[in-house]
């Protein structure tokens, strides 16, 4: 037998990532870098260290797509199924504060649980080498509401309606599940195609403002101050919020798009936080007088000052709505109408609608005509009832005959009389003194205000009663301190602190630790020079 020749070696396969298959080449795999150094929220040489890597084998960065004050948020791709989503990026300088971290994993977990397709779903996170954290969300090919804002404004009531409804729809599953978005604003709503609707809403960013665990941190990092032009009055002031801060800002959110413009406007944050707490907002129809009274209706209630004026759930909010987009008469129109505020609805309106108002039987509810009227006829009835009953006292009283005049007798010895001393009058209740309330703020965003030795949080609200005067420390380090006193005759105060040369400005501490925050009241530093 002719010696048997050994088959020709084959060199071994090189192993292929399926998505390099599809790709038609060989993927090298670049690990993000082991330290990134931010400055000003961009990393210091400029270029993008993400671009290009991937995060956990898994999610090829492709390109950014989105930039926040947080971090950053890049297109991706996921390496085995092909499949686009979108990767958001902490800064590690953000993410080295275990507490915070831990709590934006926390409403990472939250908004991935509520189970609605309103809400953008969140479906993995992970960590970086160089100390960041990411998440990874659905990727939406779509635009932004304030992008069809622009584009279209104003919207049609039917529009309107339409994205309002699924607006509520999301929002509801999230305060059932015990969240609050508390940043609501058109940026935060992508509208994408979904089977026949084209303006699918998605809702993002859901419990941002819950990623910081001190105010201070929140205005540092501008989670609540960013975007004043969609924030509560009572957020506004720095007071507790509850699920109906989103009720209000859906309500700016809709007067946007049914005006084409914010209700509450100006140059400066501050002043767009005063309009809020103290300003009503210029009525739609006197922009577009084409709005339905009856969505005007439904924007000025959630619009209201006090939260339990407002819709109280979003399922309130969406009944008006449904009413509205079937051509019927909100409930809201009958409660605007009672309130007394100046708002009108033309006659002509309960024609083309297929209901009438119903007024509120509620006494408290009567507008102040009504009550006057009322009060009016009563008194006529009274002071008619008076007269006649005088005039029957008079008619059935005995005329005396006249008598012949005769010597008068003397007239008797006066005799002396006891009168009963006069009950006293009750002492009247006295009156709650009135309460004044004043809004104070100040600048930088660090600054914090000391009354009687107390540290008040900055902005806030000072109750005041009628004729007393406060006292306000307003202290920032590397600024000089001032004092301000509050009468209550300026309904806002805002304060800009004057920043301290070089060389007045305290030295660091040795450990260059958090910065001290000196209490002015405290009988340590009394004697140190200021």
């Amino acid at each position: 037998m002719p010696p048997s020749v050994p088959p020709p070696s084959v060199p071994p396969r090189s192993r292929r990532n399926p998505s390099d298959e599809f790709e038609g080449r060989v993927s090298k795999e670049i690990p993000p870098p082991d330290h990134v150094e931010f400055e000003g929220g961009r990393p210091v040489d400029g270029k993008d260290p993400y671009l290009g890597t991937t995060f956990d084998k898994r999610y090829k960065i492709e390109q950014i797509i989105g930039e926040g004050g947080m971090g950053f948020v890049y297109l991706a791709r996921h390496k085995v199924i092909d499949k686009k989503v979108a990767v958001k990026v902490l800064r590690n300088d953000m993410a080295r504060d275990r507490e915070n971290l831990d709590r934006f994993l926390q409403e990472a977990r939250a908004a991935s649980s509520i189970g609605n397709p309103h809400i953008v779903d969140i479906s993995d996170f992970g960590d970086l080498p160089d100390g960041s954290t990411y998440f990874v969300m659905e990727y939406l090919d779509g635009g932004s509401l304030s992008r069809l804002i622009d584009r279209d404004k104003p919207l049609s009531t039917e529009r309107i309606c339409h994205i309002a409804i699924q607006l509520t729809d999301g929002l509801s599953a999230a305060h059932a599940s015990g969240i609050v978005h508390r940043d609501l604003k058109p940026d935060n709503v992508i509208l994408v195609p979904r089977g026949a609707d084209e303006e699918f809403v998605k809702i993002l960013d859901f419990g941002i403002a819950k990623v910081m665990s001190t105010a201070e941190k929140l205005t540092v990092a501008g989670a609540v101050f960013g975007t004043p032009h969609y924030m509560s009055p009572e957020q506004a002031a720095g007071n507790p919020v509850d699920h109906r801060t989103d009720v209000y800002s859906l309500g700016i959110m809709l007067y946007e798009m049914a005006s084409g413009a914010l209700p509450f406007n100006a140059d400066n944050f501050m002043a767009i936080l005063s309009q809020h707490m103290y300003q009503a907002p210029t009525p739609i129809r006197e922009v577009v007088p084409e709005c339905s009274p009856g969505l005007e209706a439904v924007i000025l209630k959630c619009l209201s000052k006090r939260p339990e004026a407002r819709y109280q759930t979003m399922d309130e909010l969406r009944a008006d709505l449904e009413k509205l987009k079937c051509g019927e008469v909100p409930a809201a129109v009958a409660e605007m109408v009672n309130r007394a505020d100046g708002f009108s609805v033309p006659p002509e309106y309960f024609k083309r609608s297929s209901a009438s108002i119903q007024p509120l039987s509620t006494p408290e509810a009567k507008r102040p005509w009504a009550l006057y009227g009322a009060a009016v006829t009563a008194i006529l009835v009274g002071v008619v009832a008076v007269v006649v009953a005088v005039r029957t006292v008079l008619n059935a009283a005995p005329q005396q005959p006249p008598t012949a005049k005769t010597e008068a007798a003397p007239p008797p010895e006066p005799s002396p009389q006891i009168t009963a001393a006069p009950n006293p009058a009750p002492p009247a209740e006295p009156q709650a003194p009135k309460k004044i309330s004043v809004g104070v703020a100040a600048t930088p965003e660090t600054a914090v205000g000391f009354r009687d030795g107390k540290l008040v949080k900055l902005p806030t609200t000072i109750e005041l009663e009628d004729g007393q005067v406060v006292s306000i420390d307003i202290r920032a380090e590397g600024y000089e301190a001032q004092i301000v006193k509050l009468d209550g005759k300026e309904p806002i105060k805002m304060i800009k602190l004057n920043k301290l040369p070089p060389s007045q400005a305290p030295k660091a501490s040795p450990t260059g630790s958090a910065k001290e925050l000196v209490n002015p009241f405290d009988p340590r530093y009394r004697d140190r020079p200021r």
